[in-house]
């Protein structure tokens, strides 16, 4: 599942404090359960909306300054839900209500500080009453989230901002995957840090500029060091001299599949592919030294997927290819 950044009624440019023109906020429990109640109202009103592509029902809970903004958008971003999510179902992640002694100013809401789960919500508040809600659709290895921001308005509360992003992809969140990344390096498994780290980036702002984890600057700060290292160790093409046919590792990235991801080694050899049996005996010989040479990536995975090509790809144009799939057991 593929990350979508969806629009919003602003720029955020940097984080303000939660106390300038905010009278205070609630979370979850703290909030008044016939309020709750009110937005769960709206919450499954859009889910329903999403879930069945309908442009005008979505539209009937947008306030109007968002419909001004949105213009078609709207219409593309239901469109484009509605190909993510097929379930007929979501859970509620965290709910906040704030109360502004004013508008047109920065709100900014927290979880905390301690928790390597906790996040910051930083949006611009039209409203002196703002409700936001974090929807998830249920889901496999892979999590949308739905963004609900709604402002109490004469006739009633209306979407500000909707946004949809990744929450958890290989049933994981950000702070997960970063955690799992740098036991990793820890380990001096490389490339299996690599592929965690590069997992972490695809759900490091699950609604693009509004959120953001305590923990993104660590994050970041473990990207670039895994990268470092990955360019000390390996240059690619990297050629494997201990087998005789001299295959060349291209590149190695993480691939979804039905049972999650698994790292994909994509090389080139001069194998004729038609050959089947030379090119699966070759197969074998890379997998049985992958190990050596990329070490821990044969280790606490069902699967390395490896894809052979008979000559440089480009991106451009398509050229032959076999692909393998190898249990580890």
């Amino acid at each position: 599942m593929r990350q979508i950044f969806i629009l919003s009624l602003l720029i955020i440019i940097g984080i303000q404090s939660c106390n300038v023109g905010t009278t205070g906020f609630w979370k979850d429990e703290n909030i008044s359960q016939s309020l709750k109640n009110e937005i769960n109202k709206l919450d499954k009103k859009v889910f329903e909306a999403i879930v069945s592509n309908n442009h005008k029902q979505i539209k009937s809970l947008m306030s109007d300054k968002l419909l001004d903004i949105s213009g078609d958008n709207i219409d593309k971003l239901v469109d484009q839900a509605n190909t993510i999510i097929k379930n007929d179902d979501y859970r509620v992640l965290n709910q906040f209500y704030v109360k502004n002694s004013t508008t047109g100013i920065g709100n900014t809401v927290m979880t905390g500080f301690s928790d390597p789960e906790d996040y910051i919500i930083h949006y611009k508040a039209l409203n002196k009453e703002m409700f936001i809600s974090l929807i998830i659709p249920t889901n496999g290895l892979d999590e949308a989230i739905i963004t609900n921001i709604y402002g109490k308005y004469p006739e009633g509360w209306k979407l500000n901002i909707i946004q949809l992003g990744m929450y958890k992809v290989n049933g994981k969140t950000a702070p997960q995957l970063f955690a799992k990344a740098k036991k990793e390096l820890d380990n001096g498994y490389l490339v299996d840090a690599a592929n965690s780290i590069s997992l972490c980036t695809r759900v490091i702002r699950p609604a693009n500029k509004i959120w953001q984890y305590q923990k993104e600057e660590d994050i970041k700060k473990i990207q670039a060091k895994i990268g470092t290292e990955i360019n000390l160790n390996y240059s690619f093409p990297l050629t494997l001299n201990g087998i005789q046919t001299k295959p060349k590792i291209l590149t190695i990235y993480p691939l979804g599949t039905s049972d999650g991801y698994f790292p994909m080694i994509e090389y080139l050899t001069d194998i004729n592919l038609k050959d089947t049996i030379r090119t699966k005996e070759e197969n074998q010989l890379i997998h049985n030294s992958i190990g050596e040479v990329f070490k821990g990536i044969d280790m606490n995975k069902k699967y390395i997927l490896y894809k052979a090509f008979s000559e440089m790809p480009n991106g451009v144009i398509p050229v032959p290819t076999y692909g393998f799939v190898k249990e580890i057991k």
